[in-house]
């Protein structure tokens, strides 16, 4: 199994640290209102959160997390595309999601947390262990070609046709969200201060029981760098054979996009055991922008890699180490598929286990 990786304790290492991203991912997409309430009541969460009633976490953030499970399914189809094609030239998956998840590891920690304070400290050392796996793959990866073309890397635009507007644009609205999201998320939650795109009322935060806390939003922000990064790396590489990198992208911006348009039409109420006024229905006040602005670079990034074809993205690309014939079967065929799969598993976590 996973023969194209000749190294097995790198094996090992990309493995173990997608184990540890699965079930995060399939725990705050199906299971994210319940993990928010420690899985109190007749509630089930596979990784409860562990806060209190007493905790500012208690109940906070559901919708926030399912989408960060979504961002997460998306990243760690990187490692299971390693596993199954081989390291040679995988530098443009491995870089941006070690950076991605140092950003992550980061927003996590105490210190960095602001004022408001975590109920536990357990995703911030799941973090840091699935970090340490992932680079300690990458290093043992590099005697397996992992690095092959880094050392042609410059600075300049790859790309030649329509796609590279697609992708700046992109990338543009992605460094947006990511930068108010990192440095502006206590004013874009409700709590106080200034954001670059517009939040939710100022002061919301403090009346709303059920409200995402800042640092969620600087999760997903840590979660946008690997598929910003991704899309700078097609803009300023080229698209001649980095179909890896590129696919990765692309299911990972329409999971995404998916998880944000599917959660706000279908809007779960919270449940807080003990609260007499409970149940809460979410804030919906940004719902529209969040849909039309997650749609269209879902859309931009479809046409990007439409027209990237046009350019060699396909050229070399393998399935299970041999070529993988057809490339119109990706897609025509692959891509809408897995899509449609995807998008079926959100309307069952929607309808069937997220609501309580």
């Amino acid at each position: 199994m996973f023969d194209n990786i000749k190294s097995l304790p790198a094996k090992v290492c990309l493995s173990l640290s997608f184990l540890i991203g699965i079930l995060y991912s399939i725990n705050f997409i199906f299971f994210s209102s319940c993990s928010v309430i420690n899985g109190d009541g007749d509630c089930f969460s596979l990784i409860p959160n562990g806060a209190t009633p007493e905790n500012e976490a208690y109940g906070r953030g559901a919708g926030t997390l399912y989408v960060a499970g979504a961002l997460m399914a998306g990243s760690i189809m990187g490692n299971l595309l390693i596993l199954n094609e081989g390291a040679r030239g995988k530098w443009t998956i491995m870089i941006p999601t070690i950076a991605g998840f140092t950003c992550l590891a980061i927003v996590l920690a105490p210190p960095f947390q602001g004022d408001y304070v975590s109920a536990n400290s357990n995703p911030l050392y799941a973090t840091i262990v699935a970090l340490g796996l992932y680079t300690a793959a990458y290093v043992m990866l590099k005697d397996e070609g992992v690095d092959e073309g880094l050392e042609n890397f410059k600075l300049g635009i790859g790309l030649e046709n329509e796609a590279k507007y697609a992708v700046i644009i992109s990338s543009v609205i992605g460094t947006l969200y990511t930068v108010n999201h990192f440095f502006f998320a206590d004013g874009y939650a409700g709590g106080s201060g200034s954001t670059l795109i517009p939040g939710f009322e100022e002061g919301s935060y403090w009346t709303d029981p059920i409200a995402t806390s800042p640092v969620n939003y600087r999760v997903l922000a840590a979660f946008f760098v690997i598929f910003v990064s991704m899309g700078l790396i097609l803009l300023v590489n080229g698209a001649k054979g980095n179909w890896a990198v590129a696919h990765v992208l692309l299911f990972g911006i329409t999971f995404f996009a998916l998880s944000v348009i599917l959660g706000n039409l279908a809007i779960n109420d919270q449940v807080i055991p003990g609260d007499e006024n409970s149940p809460y229905t979410p804030d919906t006040s940004t719902a529209t922008s969040n849909i039309a602005v997650s749609g269209f670079v879902m859309l931009l990034n479809i046409f990007a890699y439409y027209k990237m074809r046009e350019e060699g993205v396909e050229e070399g690309m393998t399935f299970g180490g041999e070529d993988f014939g057809n490339s119109d079967d990706f897609f025509y065929k692959m891509y809408p598929a897995v899509t449609a799969g995807f998008a079926v598993l959100l309307l069952i976590a929607n309808f069937v286990t997220q609501p309580l």
